[in-house]
């Protein structure tokens, strides 16, 4: 069943219904995908209540430690995250379809967006997704710093350095990231902050503002950008038609998922197309 979610992903098939379709008229697809039969539209659905969010979370996260056994990953991080919109209509006079998602603003759109936010850490050389949390739209992105960064350590990857853009700039992320967990934070400055404080503490670290190791290591936080290119151009990320943040959720693992799963394949055939999904696609 999570082989044929995987294939949805990769194909970017838009439905179940066409899932169900395609796995019908194809017996090859059907063999790989496990199945003996054809199976209803309605058992993807099915199967997903069943085993509920949280096995595909950790499913993604498992195969994160498999690939961690097979390659160094972890010591330089970057963390970003995206906006994407919900599978909801606004009807005037009643309340919206998706009671989960809120509104938030997309610098790059320059307009506010309905729907939810991936939050994400990645390795920065290879680009590799390494945590991820989904949120509604409205939640700042420097809030879920130092959780993501907890929840990935408790997985057993540690990192050295972390990379982030200004939405990241706060006394807390800085000093915490540092002092506590020795991890030494490139922060872009946010100008709308107050930076007395902080910059007092930036004199401890080990790697000096605007320095060229510091702007070597910045130019790298693109890294978490292209990783979202690839969720929403290459994987399905941006054809979300499920409602609700627990069914969001895995939606976005299954995406994850895929994107491991072809760096997982390239590990054992060819290192060097980890990250090219469209090479492993048909």
């Amino acid at each position: 069943m999570v082989k044929a979610l995987i294939l949805k992903e990769m194909w970017k098939i838009g439905s179940r219904r066409k899932l169900a379709k395609l796995l019908e008229s194809n017996q090859k697809l059907l063999k790989l995908c496990g199945f003996t039969s054809p199976p209803d539209h309605t058992t993807f659905s099915k199967f997903m209540k069943r085993i509920g969010t949280d096995i595909f979370v950790e499913i993604f996260y498992e195969l994160v430690k498999q690939l961690t056994e097979k390659r160094e990953l972890g010591k330089i991080v970057a963390i970003d995250a995206s906006l994407f919109q919900a599978y909801s209509r606004d009807y005037k006079y009643k309340e919206n379809s998706d009671l989960d998602a809120r509104w938030g603003y997309s610098a790059t759109k320059m307009t506010f967006v309905f729907g939810y936010k991936v939050h994400l850490i990645c390795d920065a050389d290879s680009e590799i997704p390494l945590a991820f949390k989904v949120t509604p739209a409205n939640v700042y992105d420097s809030v879920e710093y130092i959780p993501l960064f907890e929840e990935m350590m408790r997985r057993g990857i540690v990192p050295e350095i972390s990379l982030a853009d200004a939405g990241y700039d706060t006394k807390t992320n800085i000093i915490l990231s540092y002092l506590k967990y020795n991890i030494i934070p490139i922060i872009a400055y946010n100008k709308r902050n107050s930076r007395k404080t902080t910059r007092s503490w930036e004199k401890k670290l080990p790697i000096k503002r605007n320095t060229k190791e510091w702007k070597h290591l910045y130019r790298k936080r693109g890294s978490v950008e292209r990783i979202f290119a690839r969720l929403k151009e290459d994987l399905d990320l941006k054809a979300v038609k499920v409602r609700g943040i627990d069914k969001v959720t895995a939606h976005v693992a299954i995406s994850l998922i895929t994107m491991i799963s072809v760096a997982l394949i390239a590990q054992k055939t060819n290192p060097d197309l980890a990250t090219s999904i469209n090479s492993f696609r048909y």
